[in-house]
């Protein structure tokens, strides 16, 4: 316990004396409340919002501000004191021919030979992608001015209640939540996470987003913050953006003219907390009850709540680089509402779509019989296993209560298409099906869109417009699903530096694996799984060669972005490899030359001992 001795050497004793008496927990909730009804009263969709005039609406901007800045104002502090105190249809039609034709050809040199250094890449590739088997004064101003003004908006708020006790069109607000994680890192740690990583514009980027600095920053929790800033834009973003300007040193002044206070309400974002009614509280526990299921990186080196948050973020830079072309859903802006249900079931899907992976891969619940691989009949068994406990979660005996269930004001008829398009997708991850879902993708035309949208009333043309609608929306769920799968493999098209860190994270698990397998007796050890045979640079140049760099060249024709961006990062990475696998085989040539060397030096020991007469039989006579 601090004494209060201690904490006035540190601050004004009159503020502290003063903001003691608060319960700081119920302070928060009040102030969020505040800003709860300022969201309420100035939402676009608000009957309130037309009623007010531009002084009004910019008063209540103010006011929001001062109550956010407070809440984080508050957090931060306390945060100091803390520290300071204390389907079989990947078959072999699928699989490119000149990967079949190398390992035939491996299948019959001896192990020995130079020939045969990849032989266990292209067998993995052929099984597992073929199918084959922290200014106290400044900050006491603002609370002075929050206390004073929390009153006023509370009376606004319980006006605004008895007013829509029974409409349920007034959805609760979506600015004022965060993560209670987020108010919890220091001013410094919130400044670099919104402006190096979390901003829209960074969260867009797809070369060089550093999805490890992200998990050092929030402390563990990539998955929650990445996830809250995409699937709760754009109140995430203005959040986040509210809380590091104002949160700045110099003092802040209510007489200022807030410029951004409108424009943040403008700012980009998916919206699905208002399209389906999803509580903000509610999104942020699902995602933190999602990362807690995802097994440590202490455990699972790759497939942990990094490699989740990561491929969730990856999947929005996808769909940014598909909006900038137009790509999907012929162009229309605001994106229609069959498109956004699929947008929102594919980020959903990236979300959830490792979680509870024990570590091991779907060969290796086949070979010890796992209690999943039993349940589900050895298909997509992991890919089942992640669908099934995922909406176990929400869906399951305590589903109507359920806390985290973010589906649950959907309508009946849209929650079913939204729970098959996240199974369908995650089920796509299931890498035995790669080949035939890039030969799809290789050959998927883009349907013509002179018909779409044309705004005509002639009944031929609306049932040609929604002819073209219906291949429209059917051609960007295929694009999308393989989006999801290529965003999980996606560690061999980002930055060197980035790839091998995720190069040294798999290939880890699959030595775990292949120890485990060693040891259970399970012979011979799975491809890529054996830590004393497996080439590092051979089994990134095969996964290039064969899967990556062919993958990417497909989805040119539907993401131009891919041309400029991605594929030179591959060909990057490829160049790399190659150049370790020189290293290594040079190694390995100096190794086998130092053998071969002390073999020749072990026998000339032993032709020297002859030769002094040891080991010489005295010859018989003639």
């Amino acid at each position: 316990m601090v004494s209060t001795t201690t904490i006035r050497a540190h601050q004004d004793s009159k503020s502290i004396s003063s903001i003691t008496r608060i319960n700081k927990s119920v302070m928060t909730l009040e102030f969020q409340n505040g800003i709860n009804v300022i969201d309420s009263l100035l939402h676009a969709n608000s009957t309130t919002k037309d009623m007010l005039t531009t002084y009004q609406c910019d008063g209540l901007c103010q006011l929001r501000r001062i109550l956010l800045v407070t809440i984080s104002s508050s957090s931060s502090s306390s945060s100091e004191e803390k520290s300071e105190y204390d389907e079989e249809d990947g078959i072999i039609s699928h699989i490119p021919k000149k990967l079949l034709i190398e390992s035939r050809q491996q299948g019959q040199h001896n192990s020995d030979d130079p020939s045969s250094n990849n032989k266990d890449t292209n067998q993995y590739l052929l099984s597992e992608f073929g199918g084959m088997k922290k200014e106290p004064s400044s900050r006491w101003k603002l609370v002075k001015k929050a206390v004073s003004t929390n009153s006023i908006i509370q009376e606004l708020r319980r006006e605004c209640t008895s007013k829509n006790d029974n409409d349920e069109a007034i959805l609760p607000h979506y600015s004022a939540a965060a993560p209670v994680e987020w108010y919890q890192l220091d001013y410094e740690t919130q400044l670099k996470l919104y402006h190096n990583h979390l901003s829209w514009e960074n969260l867009m980027r797809w070369e060089d987003f550093d999805i490890f600095e992200v998990s050092k920053l929030c402390q563990g929790k990539p998955l929650l913050f990445v996830g809250w800033a995409i699937l709760a834009s754009p109140h995430s973003q203005i959040i986040m953006e509210e809380t590091v300007s104002s949160s700045s040193k110099k003092e802040y002044n209510e007489d200022d003219d807030d410029d951004n206070s409108s424009e943040s309400y403008n700012r980009k974002g998916y919206n699905f907390l208002e399209t389906y009614k999803i509580p903000p509280k509610c999104m942020i526990d699902f995602l933190r009850a999602i990362e807690d299921r995802y097994l440590p990186d202490t455990i699972n080196p790759y497939h942990n709540n990094i490699h989740a948050a990561d491929v969730l973020q990856t999947t929005h830079s996808f769909l940014e680089m598909g909006s900038q072309y137009q790509l999907f859903d012929g162009g229309a802006s605001p994106p229609t509402s069959a498109l956004t249900l699929q947008m929102f079931s594919l980020l959903v899907g990236a979300a959830i779509h490792d979680v509870g992976h024990p570590g091991y891969n779907n060969a290796f619940q086949s070979k010890t019989f796992s209690q999943i691989a039993l349940t589900y009949n050895d298909k997509s068994i992991l890919e089942n296993y992640h669908t099934s406990l995922a909406f176990q979660m929400v869906l399951g005996e305590n589903a109507i209560n359920s806390e985290w269930n973010i589906f649950k004001n959907m309508i009946p008829g849209e929650f079913v298409e939204c729970k098959r398009f996240i199974t369908e997708a995650i089920l796509d991850t299931d890498m035995t099906f790669h080949f035939a879902r890039y030969n799809e993708i290789k050959t998927l035309s883009i349907p013509s869109r002179n018909n779409i949208n044309t705004g005509n009333d002639n009944d031929d043309d609306v049932n040609s417009s929604k002819d073209s609608t219906n291949k429209e929306m059917a051609y960007s769920w295929k694009v999308l699903k393989f989006i999801l799968h290529m965003a999980d493999i996606s560690n061999l098209a980002k930055r060197q530096s980035i790839s091998n860190q995720w190069t040294d994270c798999v290939l880890e698990e699959f030595f775990r694996q292949g120890d485990q397998e060693r040891e259970m007796g399970l012979l011979p050890i799975s491809p890529l799984c054996d830590r004393n045979t497996t080439s590092r640079a051979d089994s990134q140049m095969g996964f290039i060669s064969f899967v990556i760099r062919p993958s990417f060249e497909a989805l040119q024709r539907h993401l131009p972005y891919t041309t400029d961006v991605i594929l030179p990062l591959i060909k990057n990475n490829y160049e790399f490899w190659e150049s370790q696998k020189n290293t290594e085989e040079e190694k390995s040539n100096n190794k086998n030359k130092t053998k071969k060397n002390d073999a020749i030096k072990k026998d000339e020991e032993k032709a020297k001992k002859k030769k002094n007469g040891k080991f010489i039989l005295t010859p018989m006579a003639a």
